[in-house]
């Protein structure tokens, strides 16, 4: 009788979506990041029975499951108060770097690269907008395809608690992102802390249409992102990000751009992909592929693989916008598709790493990557390194068979 247990689940879980979506229409999701038309796509195939996709639903609902019993994050509950003296800002202290051991109290800090200080986690506003952006996602990926209310109201609670209430709010600042004991000078490096509020963005454009997710929240939430977005162009720590040459910068247009088409101004997220992506693209590229920044760093192969999917998710947020970035190449012969094609032979093994990493090398930081590529880039071959896991993906064992573009 055990063997028949998924079966039996993935009846119960089409029998429940018959009733949910009965008489309902297929609605396009307005996401920037994630491909609408796919979520569409498989939506349909969840409410026609399609098997692949229920077994995928299966994952993603188990997966969302200890999201539905989250305390509320509030950055507010930290014991050290960032130099304000208001806990509603946002603080964390960067993470490469300590005390110099050459320095009777150790002050100003040292930079060590790819080491991280144990003492950042004693602040845990960052661990909470990254864990609240993941738990966001998963619940409006799990409300869109089962039309099941708990996931909306779940949510907007979390949401509700982290960015509108006025006991619990976080400030739309980051004044004290990535502090440096004993350094004094601003740096925008810190803007990065914020580079998983885009996969929240999607998650609450997934939540539309719900009774929970009022048009009253979406509009407070939009009026909360404009004064962040607000904080990124104009503050000087703002300004410094958008200069960073590496994947902060890239990090950052990307937020930009996300937090401009989510307060609805496509005419800013234009004008960044032109005035200021194209110029990033040009000078973090070679022209044949390498991300000569992120090679020099110490942890070379995560951060080669960080950027290009930064890059990965400009392109696609482009794409809104009638900008088809996957497939510019700039005037110098750079762009994107060879980036991706440097990056294949050693994602597949074919060649060795040979820049420093001194974490572990993990092959399946590419994996994602390659998979979107294959959809995008159909002439280049990327089977040897999906084919592992190939076929438990199409047969729904992930549940990234919803979300994720593939060939």
């Amino acid at each position: 009788m055990k063997a028949f247990t998924p079966y039996i689940s993935i009846l119960f879980v089409f029998f429940f979506l018959t009733l949910s979506f009965k008489g309902g229409a297929q609605v396009r999701p307005k996401t920037f990041i994630m491909n609408a038309d796919l979520l569409m796509q498989n939506r349909f195939k969840i409410n026609t029975g399609n098997e692949q996709c229920l077994a995928a639903l299966k994952v993603l609902l188990s997966t969302t499951a200890p999201s539905l019993a989250r305390t509320p994050y509030t950055i507010v509950k930290k014991t050290i108060a960032p130099p304000s003296g208001d806990k509603h800002d946002y603080m964390s202290l960067a993470p490469y770097w300590w005390p110099d051991p050459n320095s009777p109290d150790g002050l100003p800090y040292i930079r060590k690269d790819g080491q991280s200080n144990p003492e950042g986690s004693t602040i845990k506003d960052n661990t909470y907008i990254r864990d609240l952006s993941k738990d966001i996602r998963l619940l409006g990926l799990s409300y869109y395809f089962t039309n099941d209310e708990k996931y909306a109201k779940k949510a907007t609670e979390l949401l509700k608690v982290f960015f509108l209430n006025s006991a619990t709010r976080m400030n739309p600042n980051l004044n004290f992102c990535q502090i440096r004991r004993g350094v004094m000078t601003e740096s925008g490096v810190g803007t990065v802390d914020t580079e998983h509020f885009t996969q929240l963005i999607d998650g609450v454009q997934l939540l539309a249409g719900s009774r929970s997710w009022t048009k009253e929240n979406h509009a407070a939430l939009q009026n909360w992102f404009k004064q962040y977005l607000n904080w990124l162009l104009t503050s000087a720590i703002g300004k410094d990000g958008a200069t960073q040459p590496n994947n902060i910068s890239t990090y950052y247009n990307l937020q930009v751009i996300t937090y401009a088409l989510f307060v609805e101004d496509k005419a800013l997220a234009k004008s960044i992909i032109e005035k200021q992506v194209y110029d990033l693209l040009e000078n973090q590229f070679s022209p044949t592929g390498e991300q000569k920044l992120e090679l020099a760093r110490t942890n070379s192969w995560t951060y080669c693989n960080k950027n290009l999917k930064g890059w990965f998710d400009i392109a696609s947020a482009a794409e809104i916008l009638g900008i088809n970035l996957w497939h510019y190449t700039s005037p110098t012969d750079k762009s994107l598709k060879k980036a991706f094609q440097w990056m294949v032979p050693y994602g597949a093994g074919d060649k060795s790493w040979t820049f420093d990493q001194i974490g572990d090398l993990k092959i399946e930081y590419f994996t994602m990557i390659a998979r979107t590529g294959s959809a995008v880039y159909k002439d280049v071959n990327v089977q040897s390194i999906l084919a592992e896991n190939h076929a438990q993906f199409v047969s729904g064992s992930y549940m990234e068979l919803l979300t994720s573009r593939y060939y």
